[in-house]
């Protein structure tokens, strides 16, 4: 996937915390819960949606898909999954479709892997080290 794996080297976890914290400085504890709340909600459904437009060569629908999909994830600090979606975005705008079923499957572990740990996160009381 050009490198630009999740899972790349160095990587330790699919959340970035100084963006989570960023977050919380900008709209406070309430906010940014609330926030990562909707991000979890509609997370399985972005993805559904993505995965369709690609599926389908909808070109436009996923760059839109994967525009809204990525600042989400950036917003949040989901920063596997803002990286698999760009690695699709690339492997599409590249012509690359052999790598658009490995990146597709790769979203889609990612967007697990992105629940579980943001869930974790969120159940940590605000101050105390995740």
């Amino acid at each position: 996937m050009n490198g630009h794996s999740w899972y790349a080297a160095g990587r330790e976890s699919v959340l970035d915390a100084a963006a989570l914290d960023g977050l919380v400085a900008d709209v406070g504890v309430v906010e940014a819960d609330r926030f990562a709340g909707c991000y979890l909600e509609l997370l399985e459904q972005r993805v559904a949606h993505l995965h369709r437009a690609a599926v389908t060569a909808d070109l436009d629908e996923v760059h839109e898909a994967a525009l809204s999909l990525h600042v989400t994830s950036v917003m949040v600090g989901a920063e596997g999954m803002a990286g698999s979606v760009a690695a699709l975005s690339e492997a599409l705008a590249a012509g690359v479709l052999a790598e658009v079923g490995a990146a597709l499957a790769e979203i889609e572990i990612i967007a697990a892997v992105t629940t579980g740990a943001l869930v974790a996160r969120r159940a940590v009381p605000a101050g105390a080290v995740a």
